[in-house]
């Protein structure tokens, strides 16, 4: 036998060590070469665990081919598909999504009751697997707008609605205006969109048990019950997805008892020829490690795939043990739970349901890199430990270098662009930030107050439904039984200072990055966000723009216990009236601010008159030269690592260019849509 040369030992090696994945030449009876290609995703991690043959540490690379890798099922990761790196071939741009294409659209001829007399001759409809339900679809790529009740700004939505007690079947509530349930369906199609104050206590509740006569419906919600509002003008309500809901074109609804979507045309739409789909899916892939014991998903790589469309699980049909604290949906595209030394890398996440990416529970030196993130249904990034407690596994996590954009699509305004609940030591760095619906980056604990509550320390839901606050995911299991029994008879035990070691949120760096019109629906919470949080935290060299005022608002917010934190040189240039570039509570202590500095583009210092803190953390500069060098310093490092995916516009103006006001206006910029191929 003729002996192979080093050249030809190396090619046979690498090869061995490679899988070739292409949808539109592969087979996923083929052996994965590159001219024996697989089909699917899954195929070809089944196809490495079988080369890995035992030993877990083999490095694998699957590569894809160009093409729409159309999943029917989530992608499912654990410890055995360690050391594995799913990449784009080069010059390929593959697509993975989890939707399902929607055609035979046809005129709607019938003549239902509650169809908006504007509608009538004008839907159209198509059928749908009956019990499908989804929360977006699209038409010849563009984000259709689901019916609702009003389109007003949610401060002008109606607040006729009287919450009665939560109950197990659901959340029983009033109306004045009994007219408005007349041809609201009862299957838990409609969602009633609810707001309690105007720092995003919002949910989706799903809607049962109508009965117009009486004026009631049930909320059904594990995210929050329904209560009242500090002023009555920071609450409101609108429903969604119902046929009788839509009243101009764009709209859509879903029945899916009858397996019908319903849709009014744009101008110039053909719906006889239109492409349109619906996500099917949540999660997209879902990597999941075994924490009890110490076996975690480590090394996987995932590079220059475009994940896209994913939907949201309704809030009735939410696990138990998904903590949701702020008001949000933390599920996502990419979910990482129990994982070490993953990487996210020149990636686009686009169009999902909730999150783009959450790192749950155990996540440590993972890294999120030159990602777009966008258009999603709650935030774009979330670190995310473990509630109050000694269990402290989340740190080490890098954020830097994405363009993250675009969120709360799914009606959870609160989600910001990168969320740090319970996680520690991480780097938030060179990332782009972009019209968020509330603030951009922010990062939470749990007050002491509510450790000191035995309804907030234990566990449980109150009737099938979360008790209120019982979002935390608090391990009272971890502390001393003479703590546990101090709180059950209603001793305070904690304070800001004996809490301090179980506020896993600390010793977080960021630094030089670029927000650009944070709060663009909710009016509070300042564009970089603390709240209870643990020491030695470090905000420094950001630049935030806003086009208009953000008065209900500290810039840099410093909340409730949000203590030993460092804020210095960041640059603030908001057009309008303001809080105050830092604000913190006159009690907190060790915190260290210098060196921050509002650019004034007006001679009149617009900061609340005699505010505690007035002008004390910040240095006003009239022109925008302190702005546009933390801004040229910025944007020459991140030039040198490439710059950012897809080469944004940064959302600052430039001398001499009209200001814009964002506003609630979704801005589509080229590349906005993904093509999803049949």
């Amino acid at each position: 036998m003729m002996a192979l040369g080093v050249g030809q030992l190396w090619a046979q090696n690498q090869a061995r060590d490679e899988i070739h994945v292409s949808v539109t030449t592969g087979d996923d009876a083929n052996s994965g070469t590159p001219e024996k290609p697989l089909k699917s995703l899954q195929a070809a991690r089944d196809k490495a665990r079988e080369m890995k043959s035992g030993n877990d540490a083999k490095k694998i690379t699957v590569y894809l081919h160009q093409g729409h890798y159309n999943l029917d099922r989530t992608l499912d990761l654990g410890p055995e598909d360690s050391h594995v790196s799913y990449r784009a071939v080069d010059g390929a741009s593959p697509v993975v999504s989890g939707v399902r294409l929607i055609k035979n659209w046809k005129p709607f001829t019938e003549d239902l009751p509650g169809v908006h007399a504007d509608a009538k001759g004008k839907l159209w409809v198509a059928d749908v697997p009956k019990g499908w339900r989804f929360h977006y679809l699209f038409v010849n790529g563009r984000r259709a707008e689901r019916s609702k009740s009003s389109h007003a700004f949610w401060r002008e939505w109606p607040k006729d609605h009287q919450p009665g007690k939560p109950e197990k079947q659901g959340q029983l509530v009033s109306f004045n205006n009994k007219e408005q349930l007349r041809f609201l369906p009862s299957n838990g199609d409609v969602e009633m969109v609810c707001i309690m104050a105007q720092y995003g206590v919002m949910g989706n509740g799903v809607v049962t048990d109508v009965n117009s006569g009486a004026g009631t419906l049930r909320w059904n919600s594990k995210l929050l019950n329904l209560a009242g509002s500090r002023n009555n003008h920071e609450r409101g309500y609108r429903f969604e997805n119902a046929l009788c809901l839509i009243d101009r074109p764009g709209e859509w609804a879903l029945d899916s008892a009858l397996g019908r979507v319903y849709y009014w045309p744009k101008d110039g739409e053909d719906m006889s020829k239109a492409k349109s789909h619906a996500p099917s899916l949540y999660k997209l892939v879902h990597l999941q490690g075994d924490e009890t014991k110490n076996a975690h998903v480590t090394n996987v790589t995932f590079e220059g795939i475009t994940f896209a469309y994913t939907d949201r699980v309704p809030e009735n049909q939410w696990p138990d043990h998904w903590l949701c604290r702020q008001w949000e949906n933390v599920d996502a595209a990419l979910y990482f739970s129990g994982t070490s030394d993953c990487v996210v890398r020149n990636c686009r996440i686009l169009h999902t349901g909730a999150y783009g990416i959450t790192i749950n529970h155990y996540g440590q030196r993972n890294r999120i890199e030159r990602c777009e993130i966008g258009w999603t249904g709650s935030g774009g990034v979330f670190l995310e430990g473990y509630g109050p407690g000694t269990l402290d596994v989340s740190k080490n996590n890098t954020v830097t270098g994405n363009y993250i954009h675009d969120h709360g699509l799914g009606n959870y305004w609160h989600a910001p662009s990168v969320q740090i609940y319970q996680s520690g030591h991480n780097t938030i760095s060179y990332n782009l930030l972009q019209r968020s619906a509330y603030s951009s980056i922010s990062m939470v604990g749990m007050h002491p107050k509510y450790m000191n509550m035995p309804s907030r320390f234990f566990k449980g839901v109150y009737q099938g439904q979360w008790h209120e606050w019982n979002f935390f995911c608090l391990r009272s299991e971890d502390f001393p039984k003479e703590v546990q029994d101090a709180i059950r008879a209603k001793k305070p035990y904690f304070n800001r200072e004996n809490m301090k070691p179980y506020l896993h949120s600390r010793k977080n760096v960021v630094e030089y990055n670029v927000i650009s019109e944070p709060q663009t629906k909710l009016n509070e919470g300042g564009a970089i966000y603390a709240w209870c949080i643990g020491k030695d935290n470090l905000w420094r060299k950001n630049v935030i723009f806003k086009s208009r005022a953000m008065p209900g608002s500290s810039v840099l917010a410093l909340d409730d216990i949000a203590e030993y934190t460092t804020v210095k040189d960041n640059v603030v240039w908001v057009n309008g009236r303001i809080l105050e570039v830092v604000g913190a509570r006159s009690s907190e202590r060790g915190n260290v601010i210098s060196g921050n500095v509002r650019v004034n583009f007006k001679k009149e210092h617009q900061a609340r008159r005699g505010h505690n803190n007035l002008g004390k953390w910040q240095v006003n500069v009239d022109g925008r030269e302190p702005m546009d060098t933390l801004l040229g310093e910025i944007t020459s490092e991140v030039g040198k690592r490439g710059g950012w995916p897809g080469n944004p516009a940064i959302g600052i103006p430039k001398p001499g260019e009209e200001i814009t006001k964002y506003g609630e206006q979704l801005i589509l910029p080229k590349g906005a849509n993904v093509t999803i191929e049949e």
